[in-house]
């Protein structure tokens, strides 16, 4: 029911089939105002409206009525939930203005997000178990590493939303990690025949990025490490190297200087005479600057030696496809480990010259080679026991 007050200040009263409001007459504005409450987004709010006339006003409230009635209004002050990508892109923002993660770190998280586009778009209240479910079902086919990561981020802004109440619960919380329908083909190393193989071609044949190879491969560093890489780093007195930034994709798909992948990636390398001199050739007349750059004097990229490297592979049959496992560029580095292992180097030792942030990492990717020299140590340590009579039985 409508109460309407005009200029005279007569009242008279009109009945309307939606609510309780009233219409009056404003005299600072020489207008009549009309107010009403409605049901918007499940709250009662009030609307006001202004027209040269009753009738005008009148209209006005009966469409706010129809408009209401049809879901078509909303609550301006009522705060408006974010998206996924809104709010993991905030969470990012926050965790890297607080040092919590890395430029580097942030940009991966921020390429798996790209991943998320056929969900990201979606309020965070409006996803549902449902929605997830048939959203991983579509990413069965990325491999195993990109499912854990799109699964971790999602995990962690539906965490971050329940714990600042933005959501009452957290969709993802009764969903399990969800498995790739790829086979997982593990990362192996170069048997010793094939290493000697691939020496043979970076020393003798013209390989481009063969130095880089060489590197990775006689000191463990990682190809993006070995990219950065600068004349400032190599100490020539304490025969060290400085490993402390990594080329990277950066922001438009730019290859740019990081920081390591992880603060345990910063470390210091020492290097052996041989080495030492391989450096300084590859060094040659500079004295400050890249390392490596290519051929148009810029950054030398991953991908680029990953190309030249899997060319040399293949030209000069370097692969035993008898050997269970995938060759691929970070075998390099997987190669290198593994001839520590083999000398009987202790994993903590490993651990620090690899950059690992934790001693688990090294033992669960070397775990195979481990075991394996584990056990011969123990067949020596038995045959030692039983030259001096040591016997169970």
């Amino acid at each position: 029911m409508f109460i309407i007050k005009t200029k005279d200040t007569k009242s008279k009263k009109i009945t309307l089939p939606y609510g309780d409001g009233s219409i009056y007459f404003v005299e600072k504005r020489n207008r009549y105002a009309g107010q009403i409450q409605l049901l918007i987004d499940d709250e009662r709010v009030r609307k006001t409206v202004y027209g040269k006339t009753e009738r005008e006003v009148r209209n006005k409230l009966k469409e706010l009525q129809i408009q209401a009635l049809a879901g078509n209004l909303h609550n301006d002050k009522k705060p408006k939930i974010p998206t996924i990508f809104q709010y993991a892109e905030k969470m990012m923002d926050e965790q890297l203005a607080l040092n919590e993660i890395r430029q580097s770190s942030y940009d991966r998280k921020m390429e798996t997000l790209k991943m998320l586009s056929d969900i990201s778009y979606k309020q965070l209240d409006e996803v549902s178990e449902d929605d997830l479910i048939a959203f991983f079902k579509t990413q069965l086919d990325y491999s195993q590493s990109c499912i854990n990561k799109m699964y971790q981020l999602l995990g962690a802004v539906f965490i971050k939303a329940v714990n600042r109440k933005i959501i009452e619960d957290n969709p993802l919380r009764e969903i399990k990690r969800p498995k790739s329908n790829k086979k997982t083909i593990p990362v192996r190393a170069l048997t010793v025949e094939e290493q000697k193989k691939l020496l043979n071609v970076l020393k003798n044949e013209d390989v481009r990025y063969s130095d880089i190879m060489l590197l990775s491969m006689f000191t463990g560093m990682r190809i993006g490490e070995c990219c950065a890489l600068m004349v400032e780093d190599i100490d020539f007195e304490e025969k060290t190297i400085t490993v402390s930034k990594t080329v990277a994709r950066g922001k438009y798909g730019r290859n740019v200087l990081n920081e390591t992948k992880t603060s345990a990636g910063m470390r210091k390398l020492h290097l052996s005479d041989d080495i030492f001199e391989f450096l300084k050739s590859c060094i040659g007349n500079k004295d400050k600057g890249l390392l490596f750059l290519s051929s148009n004097q810029n950054l030398v990229t991953t991908n680029q030696v990953n190309y030249s490297y899997a060319a040399a592979l293949k030209a000069y049959d370097i692969v035993d496809t008898s050997v269970y496992g995938r060759v691929d560029l970070h075998s390099l580095r997987h190669t290198y480990a593994t001839r520590c292992i083999e000398s009987g180097m202790p994993a903590k030792v490993l651990q620090k010259l690899l950059g690992h942030t934790d001693i688990n990492i090294t033992l669960n990717t070397y775990y195979s080679v481990f075991e394996k020299y584990s056990n011969e140590h123990l067949a020596v340590a038995d045959e030692y026991m039983k030259q001096n009579d040591i016997k169970i039985a």
